[in-house]
């Protein structure tokens, strides 16, 4: 038996699924339990194997919980996409043969490891085909959907105008496009938008954004707005997890970057990015205030 390590987060789970296609064949995927319902109905995963590390950090007793959970676990052979301490450690624990980087995110992460491979590639996607010595430029460019899940229908997607998502959340402020400029997006478009939320700050974003552009703002669990963005159009989001989906699944979409870059995806005929900076991850880079809305709706127009 064999399985992949990925822990968090979800963005970077999504990403790490490029690997299955080209492994083509059924495998366990060990995730924190706060991402599971990303990796649902996918036919390469086999089981998955859910850790509530999340929670141990709130609540320190639950740790002896969650070490009894994983010396239950034992695989062959774990691949650690994850590079970190804590995805080291629980590969040791539940596999024999752990593969990771030779140069992990974590530089203590190695000496868990009883295969090394070294990264060279810039891009997150690139760097996950790596620890299986696979390189293929191409496929990364044309792969194949990555995400599933259970249909469902919508009342409120159009058929006569094209259906836009909005993704307006992010973990980080930094990675978050204020308010106005995506009324700005919006009145340019002219389509129809959909705004999922996920919280209460959230929903008030959306709907003051709704109200401006005549969108839907909707709360959804994580397989409907699977199900949604495979059923649109066109998504444009900020750089977090859930502006993803659209990339995984060959739905085109843009992704705004401020404080953050693009060391994540291929651009291609589906995938698109603005930039504000390049070269630099800082959470006290606040410049999202200076997203250029004109080269938003230029990236749009290339699509057509």
């Amino acid at each position: 038996m064999e399985a992949l390590l990925k822990l968090s987060s979800m963005g970077d789970i999504i990403h790490s699924l490029i690997v299955l296609p080209k492994l083509n064949r059924k495998i366990d995927f060990i995730v924190d339990g706060a991402f599971k319902e990303i990796l649902d109905y996918h036919p390469l995963i086999e089981n998955v194997v859910s850790l509530d590390l999340r929670k141990v950090k709130k609540e320190k007793l639950k740790i002896l919980s969650e070490i009894k959970k994983l010396k239950n676990i034992k695989y062959e052979t774990i691949y650690d996409l994850q590079g970190l301490l804590k995805s080291a450690i629980v590969g040791k624990i539940t596999g024999k043969y752990l593969i990771g980087y030779e140069n992990p995110r974590e530089k203590i992460a190695a000496l868990f490891y009883n295969k090394k491979v070294k990264s060279k590639k810039k891009y997150a996607v690139e760097r996950y085909l790596e620890l299986f010595e696979i390189e293929d430029e191409e496929y990364l460019k044309n792969h194949p959907k990555l995400l599933f899940y259970k249909d469902r229908e919508f009342e409120f997607l159009s058929r006569n105008k094209k259906n836009v998502v909005f993704i307006i959340g992010a973990t980080w402020d930094c990675k978050k496009v204020p308010d106005r400029i995506w009324i700005e997006i919006g009145q340019n478009l002219k389509e129809n938008i959909i705004i999922p939320y996920a919280n209460e700050k959230e929903k008030k974003s959306a709907f003051k954004i709704a109200d401006n552009i005549g969108a839907y703002p909707v709360k959804l669990n994580l397989n409907d707005l699977k199900a949604l963005i495979d059923k649109s159009d066109l998504l444009i989001g900020n750089d977090t997890g859930p502006s993803f989906i659209a990339w995984a699944n060959n739905v085109k979409n843009i992704i705004l970057y401020g404080c953050t870059y693009n060391n994540k995806i291929l651009e291609n005929k589906f995938s698109k990015s603005v930039e504000i900076q390049k070269g630099e991850i800082n959470k006290r880079l606040d410049i999202m205030d200076k997203m250029d809305v004109k080269n938003i709706i230029r990236k749009v127009d290339e699509f057509k």
